[in-house]
This record gives C-alpha cells, sequence and structure tokens, in this order.
C-alpha cells in the first residue's frame, strides 16, 4: 500500500459517498486509476465495507451503555455460545474481547432503561456462564470516530 492509497483511505473514511469521478479529483487521479486502486483495497480487505453512520438519538436510542461481563468458563464452546448471543442482540453494537479484570466489553444503544433491562435478562442476568457485568452509561461523548489511522504515527493524521 503506498501514500496514494493511503490518502484514499483517509479521504473515504471522512466521506464514503464520493463519486468515484471526485474522489479522483480529490487525489489528481484518473478515475479509471482511482477505481482500480479502490477495488484493490476491497479484493485485499482493507476496505471491509461502506456503511451509512446514523445519529442514535434521531433513531430515539440515546442511551448508550458499556459493558463490562466476566465470565465463568472460557472454553471454545461457552465463548462460541456467548458470541452467538451477542450476535443476535440489535442493541449491541460493538463487542470486545478484553484483557484484564473483564473478559468482555459491550457497547450498546439503547431506547430507555427498560430495554436495558429486558437485554440483561435476556442476556446477563439467567446466563450460569456470566459471574458479573457492571455497566457504565455515557453522560457525554468527547470523540466518536471510525476512522482508522492510515500513517504510523497518528499525529500524522489531519
Amino acid at each position: 500500500m503506498d501514500d496514494i492509497d493511503r490518502r484514499i483511505l483517509e479521504i473515504l473514511q471522512q466521506d464514503a459517498s464520493l463519486s468515484n469521478v471526485e474522489l479522483a479529483n480529490k487525489l489528481n487521479l484518473s478515475p479509471s486509476s482511482c477505481l482500480r486502486r479502490v477495488q484493490k483495497l476491497k479484493a485485499d480487505g482493507v476496505i471491509m465495507q461502506t456503511v451509512a453512520l446514523v445519529d442514535p438519538d434521531k433513531l430515539d436510542r440515546s442511551l448508550c451503555g458499556i459493558v463490562e461481563v466476566s465470565l465463568e468458563r472460557h472454553g471454545t464452546e461457552a465463548r462460541l455460545e456467548f458470541i452467538e448471543k451477542i450476535q443476535q442482540e440489535g442493541a449491541i453494537t460493538q463487542a470486545y474481547s478484553v484483557t484484564g479484570e473483564a473478559d468482555v466489553i459491550l457497547v450498546m444503544h439503547l431506547k430507555d432503561m427498560k430495554e436495558y433491562a429486558a437485554l440483561c435478562d435476556r442476556m446477563l442476568n439467567y446466563d450460569p456462564n456470566v459471574v458479573k457485568f457492571r455497566t457504565f452509561f455515557a453522560m457525554e461523548q468527547y470523540k466518536q470516530t471510525t476512522a482508522i489511522p492510515t500513517h504510523t504515527n497518528s499525529a500524522e493524521v489531519s
């Protein structure tokens, strides 16, 4: 991946709705060359998906919960069962296996506390593999981005 590919990624991470011609103009490339590069980035799995980012408030899902989950069993079967439950919950937007005291971190966007309580009952309260969980509710958001730095030094990203 060269500097042009990195610049393509920077631009598309800010606005993936740009047409190929608009993207090519920003890069001073021919549209055909630009298209080939974007197609290669997709084929190589660098660009995994093109999506629309939605404001949770506009969908009445402004309650953001971050949940630490500690599990009893960590074997493959138990882990896969828990992952399947996570993937079936639409309110869970991110899930990570982590090091430290907790085993899993869940990020969820919820309508209200009633939805949170129902989700906890479905996923956590009655699961014998869940030892404990602790939830933090976001009061303010200081940063949200999906952009991944394209340079080695993340301070280089504008």
